[in-house]
């Protein structure tokens, strides 16, 4: 699955912003709210990842048997594929069985650029950011907390159609003093038809999947790195197999690919019209810095 889903959700005031070093740890506060976003820069630059042992030490220092996939699918995290991101930034580990599909890269990019891309739905398509051929809020505010969201694939004639529940982990963030910023979708199937899709979109020609959940989890390793671990458990439904669904254009790796491209090349432009929020339902003030390594 390309995209997410949406309810309704409430905004935060935007808060006022502190930061503070303690040791090697950057704390940034945000004066009135209940969470304090600690993130770790142990990378000696902006622009770079912290060595390998280094990641896997913050890694091991969190509960991440505390995200979706844990709680959702019984699944534990999946230390392999984070070990392999961990030596090789930048390049997309991919591990697919069945209906599962998990992936993990270590990016050289913020994390709130990776979150405010995540959840700018209305922009997965344009660009050919994330491989969906439409997506769109249809009920709930865009980018908010909770949002209901219409999505559909479609590559050589071949696609389906699909209506999820997407919601930010605001325990998880909360839980985590900020560290694992969580994404979770689940869909909604079994109440939807093609009569409640966008009129526009009423005779698409596709069917519906069967079944579609999952998450994006986000951990900042620096200032200026990121760990993102992708999970779905996805059911195609009819003559499109599994298969089929995760090969065709390898979906999987083209989702985290495309979601860094986004956060590089769309998110850094200006969004005067846009509020994003992390996790606890605070405003994202500003556009966060791109990599500036050559």
């Amino acid at each position: 699955m390309a995209g997410l889903c949406a309810g309704l959700g409430r905004w935060a005031s935007a808060p006022a912003l502190i930061h503070e070093r303690e040791g090697g740890l950057l704390r940034t506060r945000h004066v009135g709210a209940v969470i304090a976003a600690a993130v770790l820069v142990s990378a000696p630059g902006l622009g770079e990842c912290p060595p390998a042992g280094a990641i896997e030490a913050q890694l091991r220092s969190l509960d991440l048997t505390a995200a979706y996939r844990t709680e959702e699918f019984d699944l534990q995290p999946p230390w392999d594929l984070y070990l392999k991101a961990a030596a090789k930034p930048d390049k997309v580990f991919v591990d697919r069985s069945g209906k599962l599909g998990q992936a993990v890269v270590v990016a050289h990019i913020p994390v709130e650029a990776l979150w405010m891309a995540i959840n700018d739905e209305d922009h997965y398509a344009e660009g050919d950011y994330l491989p969906v051929e439409h997506s769109e809020v249809i009920e709930g505010t865009p980018r908010g907390e909770r949002r209901i969201l219409f999505q559909y694939f479609k590559r050589s004639g071949v696609g389906r159609w699909w209506i999820d529940h997407v919601e930010m982990n605001s325990e998880l963030f909360a839980q985590s003093d900020g560290r694992l910023w969580e994404l979770r979708w689940w869909d909604l199937m079994e109440d939807r038809t093609a009569d409640g899709l966008p009129e526009e979109f009423s005779d698409l020609g596709l069917s519906p999947i069967k079944g579609s959940r999952g998450a994006w989890l986000m951990i900042p390793l620096s200032e200026s790195c990121t760990l993102i671990e992708y999970v779905t458990v996805s059911n195609p439904g009819g003559f499109l197999n599994i298969a089929n669904w995760f090969a065709a254009g390898h979906v999987i790796r083209e989702n985290l690919e495309g979601l860094q491209r986004l956060a590089t090349e769309h998110i850094p432009e200006p969004h005067p019209k846009s509020t994003f929020l992390r996790p606890d339902g605070s405003v994202i003030q500003n556009s966060p810095p791109t990599d500036p390594r050559p």
